[in-house]
């Protein structure tokens, strides 16, 4: 938890030029309020916000000779230039002054900074000043924010006043935000410490030369002390009232109404964009269809998932957190190829290692090599229930290996399936996808409903005696309710049914030892795949040694199994995980996500769309509205979003190499596309403005089809 101070400092004041350097008893403003920032106890670090204009050289200079980090920013977007000095300090909460308030009390921030965190996140924003009425001195003003409020109001906060005044688009939205007041013992908000003319340097000085003179430390309640015994001092400012200097970009508010004058760029009028250039892509795509069956390699990737017809069908190169395709769009990618890529497309280091592990020693050895050793050991000391490992190349052989098991294990045959398993006959023949799997083996799965645990309990009665497993993705957007996953645990255990977790995509997304790490609930098997290995083919089956034996006579092998350059990949992936916080990084940019796609959803008052989920996995919605349903509306959705340079299924997969800045270039463009949803719903052109097929989903409920 790093704490950051960030001071706001210009010289360009319109009412005192200069004043964040004018001297007052020998010395520099901003030097008088450092020196009491710095007494602060629970400050890590203080930053200095100003602007890149030559007319801030001097506070540039300044903080350079007092040895503290400046960041220089936009002049007229202030809460761009305070974002991207938390952003550089690595701010998890920021303390916001600005450089007219030289007299601060640093116990005064302290106390607030215990408060805000004793809160336990129940607050985002709290402030002593604001929210109106505040009880504290103007001069006195102290706030108190997570980065991710911060954060959240930078992607979205529109108006002049809440681009000016930073904290605007928090404290006047509570319904957004979590925000609190600070309150003083009494009401001290009459009081006037703050310096916005020449009398209130005269004020300063005086105040100074009373503290020194009777040894005070200069708290909020000994300056209040010293006004109210000199009558004198508290006359010099108290024609001045608080706020006076929001009064012009409040007034650019009024003017421009919605307050899009700020971005007229970032935020276009609600029409569909313009089509992309996809010639190439097109023209390829013939010849895709006639060697390959559906032209992709997997259903989830084909044309039909991201709007054909509007969309791209073919990629040609990806890095980082971006994608381009044969056409030379270019896209912020959060398909992320289904979810393996962790860290970014081509990382250097991943890549360094598979590629050096091929050209030094094997690519598929002809026997078990070390680095499956210190692979496996590494998955042992992340995942509670792996006490043994072995290897696989997709997410659905983990998943088959682990049910084969299971039913070698236990002589039974009946599979409890909650969710998505694979390709494999033993899942797929329980969906809708079930042709060419035979009758026999589908009647061997059957389904129960996540945090419903009267459907497990009826399936257990259903196959009495029988059950070989329980196998379920632990999480994925809802979190599990009563004990949920506690108690599948205790009715395998009464009946003798192996649990097993298939933590495809929960395995080094949510953390390092996956779902069951982060709710405490032990399963016997688990499969881990995708994001292991950061692209490169690799899978695994993990559980108790007791049970991880039976792999010796319940067969599982692969000619690639123990193939190193992934296996080298995942080594190395592994560690950058570990070494960066990656998983932190990731839940933190897909909160800005969530948070930024309801706040705009909000303010266009399109209740029938919304963002859930976790950080590491969010999701977005639609209902059905004026009479359009929920797949016409994300289709028009996701057709806007690919059009703005934004590639992503609902369910967008975050990885390392997203930072904030392409987060908020991924809501400016969720922006248009729900303002572009919202207009085509009040105008009734929803399928209108749809220019391609109607997005399915590939797997269907039975009932649609049967």
């Amino acid at each position: 938890m790093k704490r950051v101070i960030v001071i706001q400092a210009r010289m360009g004041s319109t009412r005192l030029p200069g004043k964040v350097l004018a001297e007052v008893s020998g010395r520099p403003l901003l030097e008088i309020q450092l020196d009491r920032v710095k007494r602060s106890r629970l400050a890590d670090e203080v930053v200095i916000a100003t602007t890149g204009n030559p007319s801030d050289d001097p506070v540039a200079a300044f903080s350079r000779s007092m040895g503290i980090p400046c960041y220089r920013g936009s002049e007229r977007d202030v809460l761009d230039r305070y974002y991207r000095a938390a952003l550089m300090a690595g701010a998890d909460v920021v303390v916001r002054l600005t450089g007219d308030c030289p007299l601060i009390d640093p116990e005064l921030i302290d106390s607030m900074l215990e408060r805000f965190e004793a809160s336990g996140g129940r607050l985002e924003f709290l402030g002593n000043t604001v929210p109106l009425p505040g009880t504290y001195p103007d001069g006195m003003d102290v706030e108190v924010m997570s980065f991710n409020a911060l954060a959240r109001s930078w992607l979205t906060a529109s108006k002049p006043s809440e681009r000016e005044h930073v904290t605007f688009h928090i404290w006047k939205n509570p319904e957004l935000f979590k925000v609190g007041r600070f309150e003083a013992p009494q009401d001290w908000s009459p009081y006037r410490f703050t310096v916005d003319y020449p009398e209130d340097l005269e004020l300063v000085g005086a105040i100074i030369s009373l503290l020194e003179e009777r040894g005070l430390k200069g708290t909020v309640q000994e300056l209040v002390g010293l006004m109210d015994d000199n009558p004198g001092l508290k006359e010099i400012n108290s024609s001045h009232e608080f706020g006076e200097g929001w009064s012009p970009s409040m007034a650019k508010d009024e003017e421009i109404g919605s307050g899009s004058l700020e971005f007229p760029a970032e935020f276009p009028a609600a029409l569909p964009a313009p089509p992309l250039a996809k010639e190439k892509g097109e023209a390829i795509w013939p010849s895709m269809l006639k060697c390959i069956p559906g032209g992709s390699q997997t259903f989830s990737k084909g044309p039909l998932q991201y709007v054909e017809g509007v969309a791209p069908k073919v990629l040609a190169r990806g890095s980082g957190c971006r994608v381009w395709d044969l056409d030379g769009n270019e896209y912020i990618d959060h398909a992320l190829g289904l979810g393996p890529i962790i860290l970014g497309h081509a990382n250097e280091e991943v890549n360094r290692a598979a590629y050096e592990c091929a050209s030094d020693m094997f690519c598929s050895p002809s026997l078990p090599h070390p680095l499956e050793l210190e692979l496996a050991r590494t998955i042992i000391r992340h995942v509670p229930c792996a006490d043994m490992v072995r290897f696989g190349k997709n997410g659905s052989d983990a998943t088959a290996g682990a049910v084969r098991l299971a039913r070698g294990i236990t002589g039974r045959d009946i599979i409890g399936c909650c969710g998505y398993h694979g390709w494999q006959d033993w899942f797929i023949g329980s969906t809708n996808f079930s042709r060419g799997v035979p009758e026999a083996v589908r009647k061997l799965v059957d389904t129960f409903s996540y945090n419903d645990l009267g459907s497990v309990e009826a399936l257990f009665k259903k196959h009495k005696g029988n059950m070989a497993a329980l196998i379920l993705e632990p999480v994925n957007f809802f979190p599990p309710e009563d004990d949920f996953l506690h108690k599948l645990r205790d009715i395998c255990d009464s009946n003798g049914t192996l649990l097993i977790f298939d933590e495809i995509i929960t395995g080094f997304r949510m953390d390092m030892g996956g779902a069951q790490a982060k709710f405490g609930v032990m399963p016997d098997l688990a499969s881990f795949g995708k994001a292991v290995a950061n692209g490169y083919p690799l899978s695994m089956v993990c559980g108790k040694e007791e049970y991880m034996h039976g792999f010796e006579d319940v067969f599982y092998s692969f000619t690639f199994g123990g193939e190193l350059p992934s296996i080298a990949a995942a080594l190395k992936t592994l560690e950058i995980l570990e070494r960066d916080n990656v998983l932190e990084h990731v839940e933190k940019m897909g909160g800005i996500f969530i948070g930024g796609f309801n706040t705009i959803a909000s303010s266009l008052k399109m209740e029938y769309a919304w963002s859930s989920g976790y950080g590491w996995w969010p999701m977005y919605k639609f209902t059905e509205k004026a009479g359009y349903s929920p797949a016409e509306l994300l289709t028009l959705m996701q057709q806007e979003l690919v059009k703005r340079g934004v590639l992503t299924r609902p369910a967008p997969f975050i990885c390392f190499a997203h930072k904030q800045p392409d987060i908020r270039e991924v809501l400016v463009a969720v922006k248009g596309a729900l303002s572009v949803v919202a207009e085509a719903v009040r105008e009734n052109k929803v399928r209108d403005w749809i220019e391609g097929t109607i997005i399915q989903p590939v797997i269907r409920e039975k009932d649609e089809d049967q």
